[in-house]
């Protein structure tokens, strides 16, 4: 069965444009959405991993310019663990209310009610999964605005191997990292500087006013102070169940942060991150390892390939 085109929305331009923020796992996502959160227009709720799976099942809900499918699906996104973590979805009736008679609008309705019953006018949505689906969300919003964040991969790599979740493989994060921050920038080139901005983690941590001006000018949204002190407040965005692995997110930037992979990372791992993404660690301007590795590298290679393997 072939799914009908998922939107018939025009451009989105301005002020009506979405605003999505993406970056590999643990590459500082959550702080910029706490940041522009705290933005007087801009609301950015928890991370709604829901858009491209429902998009992908479209077909399963109908016709959505029936009230009874486009409601069927409501509901099935609105049981997500993510969304209701979030508190995404309090009103069923108030996103209904808008008649959306298609998956965009949907998700537009969505956002929008949201963003109304926090005192908003722009939405905008953070999902670090979302960087490998650039073009989902651009067929969704064409004219939306994307903001990729880039960390060093060394540190969003140390930092995810400390996740429950997260994998102990050197080799397969310094693969993911690379795939994910590659075929987002390459996206980007695509959609052209008016839809596609890439900042650097490091440089919102150390610098983070002339970051946000950046991303104001990008957006359109005059800068406001508040966005700075966002930590002061960023505990009530967050769910409670969230917080043992965004505790940082929720603090003033650190910029000793940027830097904990030096000393956490053994040199033979270093090494290992360099062979499989060094050529990405260069095109993003970060310095690669000059250590080789040796005997221990080929050992934890070993290791990571027969019994580490996740």
């Amino acid at each position: 069965m072939t799914v009908a085109a998922p939107h018939t929305n025009e451009r989105c331009e301005g002020e009506s444009a979405p605003i999505f923020l993406v970056g590999a796992p643990r590459s500082g996502t959550t702080m910029l959405r706490l940041m522009l959160n705290s933005h007087p227009r801009i609301a950015i709720p928890f991370e709604s991993d829901f858009i491209p799976k429902f998009y992908r099942r479209l077909e399963e809900y109908g016709d959505l310019g029936e009230r009874q499918n486009v409601s069927r699906l409501l509901d099935e996104i609105a049981a997500q663990a993510f969304v209701e973590r979030g508190k995404l979805i309090g009103d069923k009736s108030a996103v209904l209310a808008s008649n959306p008679r298609n998956y965009s609008q949907l998700i537009s309705a969505i956002y929008t009610v949201y963003s109304r019953s926090h005192g908003k006018f722009r939405w905008g949505d953070k999902d670090p999964d979302n960087t490998l689906e650039l073009d989902v969300l651009w067929n969704l919003f064409p004219g939306c605005q994307i903001v990729h964040i880039v960390r060093d991969g060394r540190g969003a790599s140390n930092s995810l191997r400390k996740m429950e979740w997260g994998s102990r493989n050197i080799l397969k994060l310094a693969r993911d990292w690379s795939w994910r921050v590659t075929l987002a920038h390459k996206m980007g080139m695509i959609l052209g500087p008016n839809y596609y901005l890439e900042i650097r983690y490091e440089d919102l941590v150390r610098s983070p006013e002339a970051v946000l001006r950046r991303i104001c000018e990008f957006v359109g949204e005059a800068f406001c102070t508040e966005m700075l002190t966002y930590h002061q407040h960023a505990g009530a965005s967050m769910p409670e169940s969230s917080m043992k692995y965004h505790a940082a997110s929720v603090q003033a930037p650190n910029p000793e942060k940027t830097t904990a992979w030096q000393r956490e990372m053994s040199a033979a791992d270093r090494a290992l991150f360099d062979e499989v993404a060094g050529a990405t660690l260069a095109q993003f301007g970060y310095s690669r390892e000059t250590f080789r590795g040796g005997w221990r590298s080929s050992l934890l290679r070993l290791k990571y390939a027969l019994i580490n393997r996740w």
